[in-house]
């Protein structure tokens, strides 16, 4: 069972979308990949799929992206397409702030918290190898999963960095020691895919994804959260923009932080997010309120919520621009 105090903060947070969102917690939702076009157009793996009796259905909306059931995971994972790196195993949900990100070849990108490097891999396929990605991960074993991850994928235009990236960004923290000048870059945009309270993963079967919830891990995320977007945005250009994404549910992690960065930041406004999927009933508004907490209304406006569902983990994404 769902601590009580967490089933009383979703009643509140997801209103009319509650009973939906836990019956999706009860159940083995479907799983999704993307095709790597860093190395393949997909014709050879849909062969060697259909060969096998593997079913992919082609998510709509999103070019190359599939969706099977959980059954056909074991089978998929023994394929010559996974083991070369011509597939990445990667949620619906997952694939979408770097679609917001919308970068271009030939930009320059940070990846805030990059690995196992899904969204970063991810970005160097849109953006065709060409341009450079810096992507931070601290903990060693993250670390080296992002770089086989990379290496798997043929992402080249990776450059890893296995620092705190509070301490990479600061001016007066380790960045020139690692690399020249690094303190002084300025990215085109930049992903902070932020860790989290990982309330939009919560599966009733396995009580790993929910024992360790508790408001106290909440509060001390977001402020994690709300230091790492601060420091990020002093080495995002004039113009640039950061997609700010989560896999919780919970308004502090989410609309919190950003009207909290919002007040700080007279130079940040919120951008439009439109990648034709608004049709899902998975896909919502950010919130106006929660509890005695008003948000700016551009959060209500142009703030993604992602709900759990039978297709989808739950996200937040939003996409700010610096003016």
């Amino acid at each position: 069972m769902l601590p009580s105090l967490l089933t009383s903060r979703l009643r509140t947070i997801l209103g009319s979308h509650y009973d939906d969102v836990i019956a999706s917690f009860a159940k083995n939702r479907k799983w999704s990949l993307r095709i790597n076009l860093l190395k393949t157009d997909g014709i050879d793996v849909l062969a060697e799929f259909a060969d096998k009796g593997i079913i992919l259905e082609s998510f709509a909306g999103i070019d190359g992206s599939y969706v099977f059931d959980r059954e056909h995971e074991y089978a998929i994972k023994g394929t010559q397409s996974f083991y070369n790196g011509l597939i990445y195993l990667q949620s619906i949900a997952s694939q979408l702030p770097a679609l917001v990100l919308d970068p271009e070849a030939g930009e320059s990108i940070l990846d805030v918290c990059a690995a196992p490097g899904s969204k970063t891999t991810q970005l160097a396929m849109m953006m065709e190898n060409r341009g450079s990605i810096y992507a931070i991960e601290q903990n060693q074993i993250r670390y080296d999963k992002l770089l086989h991850n990379c290496a798997l994928q043929w992402a080249t235009i990776i450059i890893g960095v296995k620092m705190d990236a509070r301490h990479w960004l600061s001016d007066k923290g380790a960045a020139v020691t690692v690399i020249d000048d690094t303190a002084d870059i300025e990215f085109d945009h930049i992903l902070l895919d932020a860790p989290c309270s990982a309330e939009g993963r919560i599966a009733l079967d396995n009580e790993k994804t929910y024992g360790f919830w508790s408001l106290d891990n909440i509060i001390k995320k977001s402020e994690l959260q709300s230091e790492l977007l601060a420091v990020a945005w002093d080495h995002l250009k004039v113009g640039g923009t950061i997609v700010y994404s989560t896999c919780t549910l919970a308004p502090e992690e989410n609309e919190g932080v950003i009207a909290e960065f919002l007040l700080a930041h007279d130079d940040a406004t919120l951008e439009d997010i439109d990648l034709g999927l608004s049709g899902h009933s998975w896909w919502t508004p950010g919130l106006a309120s929660f509890g005695k907490n008003m948000y700016y209304p551009d959060i209500l406006a142009k703030a993604v919520r992602i709900l759990p569902s039978d297709e989808t983990e739950g996200f937040f994404v939003v996409k700010i621009r610096k003016v």
